[in-house]
């Protein structure tokens, strides 16, 4: 299969290089020779750390050959599949797609690593709707696993499928969502971790330390709300908040995370964001072993999240489960945890939270018919899961 990735940043390179190491001929596109080549030193960087591990048996050499590189889109005249990984900028991505249209046989997929963007959106400006699909790679892309597979309203199942198995292929995890949603399943649940964790900041309720040492020590979770969260980036992480809002999404009052952004402190990569990070790299922050933060009253709003996807049919609680383990590094999937600490207790302080004038934190129907029927979980022999 021959594949275009346009855009050879983090996420793009990462994925170009996932597609030849599965044996496919890629094409990579960008603005400039000079990103393309820092690209280039990336990939094979990357494939010789792969190699000398024996993740992979091909040798560098081999795989890089399957790799070519361009500034033009007219190398996009005889792809099978296309795949977008440029920036979260709508007016960008709705420029590429233009080109692509115009450039790529009309057999060809195309599809868009966005992160939040609704599909529907970037679709819309092409005369292929039903070819265009959301793949949602995982940073880096070599070694994670997952990839959400998002349909727009405009996409034909023959599209799905088609994605669906060279996701497969290319050794890979896909997570199918039903129906699109702004944010997808990962961003729409780590982004109510993140409201939760501020509102009990700004409320006065518990301190950063003491809700990521909960994060770290009493859920297990690889790292705590905050740390996560400059790990990634807090102007990315303002930006996918803007797009759920701005899209129906229902917010919850923080200004910590937009003041940071606006005093530059964006997290590992400039060297400041909740913590600090000497030399702008990532070193796991200290915490307290103890907290007065409740592990039930952290996750409560994503679970209700979780909740609503399921209740409206987008994904299942175990493919909930998936994404935040093989995309978060979860220790175990957020339903199951939910599970655990009891559904009851997770209820119990979303309408603690909603009495508080917070509207976002109203349990959702399908919470409230568990609790009506006792299943509250682990405990109760069944909730998102049974168990014996």
């Amino acid at each position: 299969m021959r594949i275009l990735v346009v855009g050879s940043g983090t996420m793009g390179h990462g994925i170009a290089e996932v597609m030849a190491i599965a044996g496919h001929e890629v094409k990579v596109v960008d603005i400039s020779w000079d990103i393309l080549n820092r690209a280039k030193e990336k990939m094979n960087e990357s494939l010789n750390r792969l190699y000398e591990k024996k993740v992979i048996s091909e040798s560098p050499e081999a795989i890089m050959a399957r790799i070519s590189m361009s500034t033009s889109y007219d190398v996009a005249s005889d792809i099978d599949f296309g795949i977008e990984a440029v920036p979260e900028i709508f007016e960008l991505k709705k420029k590429i797609f233009q080109y692509l249209d115009e450039k790529a046989p009309k057999t060809a997929i195309l599809a868009t690593n966005t992160s939040s963007i609704p599909i529907s959106e970037i679709a819309e400006f092409t005369n292929r709707k039903e070819k265009v699909i959301g793949m949602h790679f995982f940073n880096p892309p070599p070694l994670m696993k997952l990839v959400e597979v998002i349909p727009s309203k405009y996409t034909s199942e023959e599209t799905i499928n088609e994605t669906v198995e060279l996701t497969k292929r290319v050794g890979k995890v896909p997570v199918r969502l039903k129906i699109e949603v702004p944010g997808f399943v990962s961003n729409r649940i780590f982004i109510r971790l993140v409201q939760e964790a501020c509102r009990e900041v700004e409320s006065g309720e518990a301190s950063i330390q003491d809700v990521d040492s909960a994060a770290r020590n009493k859920l297990k979770l690889p790292m705590g709300i905050f740390e996560l969260s400059d790990y990634v980036g807090l102007d990315v992480v303002v930006d996918i908040w803007k797009v759920i809002v701005s899209r129906g999404g229902t917010d919850v009052k923080c200004s910590s995370f937009e003041k940071k952004v606006s005093s530059k402190e964006l997290g590992v990569k400039t060297g400041k964001g909740f913590y600090s990070y000497p030399g702008g790299r990532y070193v796991k922050v200290p915490l307290p072993e103890d907290s007065k933060a409740d592990p039930a009253r952290i996750i409560s709003l994503a679970v209700n999240e979780g909740a609503w996807l399921i209740e409206n049919n987008i994904v299942n609680a175990e493919e909930i489960d998936t994404v935040m383990k093989l995309g978060f590094n979860f220790p175990k999937g957020l339903m199951q945890i939910a599970d655990e600490l009891g559904v009851d207790s997770i209820v119990k302080n979303l309408e603690d939270i909603e009495k508080k004038g917070e509207k976002a934190y109203s349990p959702v129907k399908l919470l409230r018919e568990m609790i009506s029927r006792g299943e509250t979980g682990v405990n109760a022999k069944k909730g998102f899961y049974r168990y014996t």
